[in-house]
C-alpha cells in the first residue's frame, strides 16, 4: 500500500530501505537506514600495514590454524608463504 507506482519503489532500483519507528512520549522519531546496495561504496584502499595485521606471517604464526596455512603453503611449494606481509623497507616483494 505505498502511494508511489512499483517501477518507482526502491526494491526495482536494488534498493533497500527499513523502517525503525522509535515512539516515546511526547517525540516520535522514523529513522531510514539504507541498506548496503544504497551506500554505492567504491573501491576502498587498504594499506599494506592493515592487510598484515589480518594475513601477514606474525598473524598466521600466533595461532594452530595459521601455522597450519603455513604448513601447507610450503609444502605446495610456494615461494610467498604471505603475500600480505608488510615489510620495513617499505617496498613490496613479487619474487
Amino acid at each position: 500500500p505505498s502511494p508511489l507506482p512499483p517501477h518507482l519503489l526502491g526494491s526495482s532500483l536494488g534498493i533497500e530501505f527499513s523502517y525503525n519507528r522509535v515512539t516515546t512520549g511526547r517525540s516520535r522519531i522514523l529513522q531510514i537506514r539504507a541498506g548496503k546496495a544504497a551506500l554505492c561504496m567504491t573501491k576502498r584502499n587498504r594499506s599494506r600495514k592493515s592487510l598484515a595485521r589480518t594475513h601477514g606471517f606474525r598473524r598466521r604464526m600466533r595461532t594452530t590454524a595459521g601455522r597450519k596455512v603455513l604448513k601447507r603453503r610450503r609444502a605446495k611449494g610456494r615461494r610467498v608463504l604471505c603475500t600480505k606481509t608488510n615489510s620495513p623497507t617499505g617496498k613490496k616483494r613479487m619474487f
